[in-house]
């Protein structure tokens, strides 16, 4: 099957790529078409927005936590059936990891995926010297397709008239759109991205405006054409999507304005084993759902501190559900919410008290990991590796052993690891090692055969 597709990319982080791509997926989307949304990298925040726009779930296209033929599988298999794929970039269009050419960035995934690029670039500061930055974009790597370029943050139609026919006459690359300055546009956002979808800070009126806004900024039926111009199918075997078991396991998954940092493919591949997701609000929830396992993901915690340390009955639960061995899996967010406290803005809240260490705010960390299990636990056998990423500006302070849970290739120890329990600020990938995923589920498994009255 031929899949329409295009990568929106831009000149540089901040370059509108978020809102220019949730409003083309939203006009799109009003025009009666099926669209498919797909974010490059490790972000957990921009599908949310994909998601509200298009009304299909996102999906993350990663070649360094996953590979060429994983990034292959997700994105065609998810196209199936859909009018037109959109992917937002991530950066600017060769941004990648640190030391690696391009890897990980826009274009290595437009690459990967035969597609066409339209390049956003910001022209809220120059004119015609516009043209010279898409020139050095389309000439920096020959494999690079620069099918149209949307002018972003324009000050006047005669702004956009100036600086599209020079980087038309310049560049020989259509200007497919020129969206004008509007703060009513922007996406509110704080120090680790923008607001996220799951706080309901951004409604439906404002994507019912971007779509309009969109509407007459850009030209919707050149995105069309060059889609289906340039429509790519995949021949290649599956590994992710492959096959389905029988219900397994029940495992709680906390989502709310806390918790929402979830790759979909980490929760597929979970069913995929037979892990069935039940969600709960550990705000608004005061007791589990009937579960064998627990994977608490990523997300603010320290902004609903106070909240989530006044529902001390799911906590005291949680805390004794881990006591009695059940599995639990906990990344970033997770993490933090099982140790004994947080600190943040002077005040002290009590968490979970699983895990012997307090929080504190300080500073940034951030990048790809590769991890072996520093023992055995409860999604990896000692010396199994996965790949993952880290995203927070808090960290950790143990009272006693830290009984680490990762080991990365630098020698660095890292989590946590108990009885059940595993916990780390990793957020790991499950298509780099789908095993971790089956033996959390059968771990799961085990735990109810064991505790059936549980």
């Amino acid at each position: 099957m031929a899949i329409k597709g295009i990568m929106i990319a831009g000149t540089s982080s901040g370059s509108g790529k978020t809102t220019v791509s949730a409003g083309i997926m939203r006009a799109l989307s009003d025009k009666g078409m099926r669209v498919q949304p797909f974010k490059v990298g490790p972000d957990y925040i921009d599908p949310g927005f994909h998601r509200i726009a298009s009304g299909n779930i996102p999906h993350n296209l990663d070649p360094v936590m996953g590979s060429d033929a994983t990034v292959r599988e997700i994105y065609y298999h998810n196209s199936e059936g859909g009018d037109i794929s959109i992917v937002e970039g991530v950066m600017g269009l060769y941004d990648g990891a640190p030391g690696n050419k391009f890897r990980g960035s826009s274009f290595d995934v437009a690459r990967i995926l035969g597609l066409p690029v339209i390049l956003i670039v910001d022209i809220s500061s120059s004119g015609q010297s516009a043209a010279a930055t898409v020139m050095g974009f389309r000439d920096m790597d020959k494999r690079v397709n620069i099918a149209g370029v949307i002018m972003n943050r324009a000050g006047s139609d005669y702004h956009c008239s100036m600086v599209g026919d020079a980087i038309e006459h310049f560049t020989g690359i259509k200007v497919i759109g020129c969206i004008k300055r509007g703060e009513d546009l922007k996406i509110k956002s704080r120090y680790l991205g923008l607001v996220t979808t799951a706080e309901k800070a951004t409604g439906e009126t404002y994507f019912q405006n971007l779509s309009q806004q969109i509407a007459k900024s850009v030209d919707l039926d050149s995105i069309i054409r060059i889609s289906s111009k340039y429509r790519t199918i995949w021949k290649g075997s599956k590994r992710i999507y492959n096959l389905k078991m029988k219900e397994r396991a029940r495992i709680g998954i906390a989502y709310n304005e806390a918790f929402s940092f979830y790759y979909a493919e980490n929760i597929e591949i979970l069913e995929k084993f037979g892990g069935i997701p039940v969600y709960f609000d550990p705000i608004r929830d005061k007791t589990l759902p009937d579960i064998d396992g627990l994977y608490l993901g990523g997300g603010y915690p320290e902004l609903h501190a106070r909240e989530l340390s006044e529902n001390k009955t799911i906590m005291w639960e949680i805390r004794n559900k881990i006591s009695n061995g059940m599995p639990v899996f906990a990344e970033c967010g997770g993490y933090m919410y099982l140790s004994e406290s947080i600190t943040v803005d002077k005040g002290n809240f009590p968490m979970v008290g699983a895990i012997p260490a307090t929080v504190y705010m300080k500073g940034l960390s951030l990048g790809y990991r590769e991890a072996a299990a520093a023992s055995d636990c409860a999604i990896l056998e000692k010396g199994k590796r996965i790949r993952g990423h880290e995203f927070h500006y808090s960290r950790i302070e143990f009272k006693g052993d830290q009984k680490p849970a990762y080991e990365f290739k630098n020698g660095e120890l890292e989590g946590y690891n108990y009885m059940g329990l595993t916990a780390g600020y990793l957020h790991v990938y499950f298509p780099s090692n789908q095993n971790a995923a089956r033996r959390f589920v059968l771990r799961c498994r085990d735990y109810r055969k064991q505790n059936p009255e549980s």
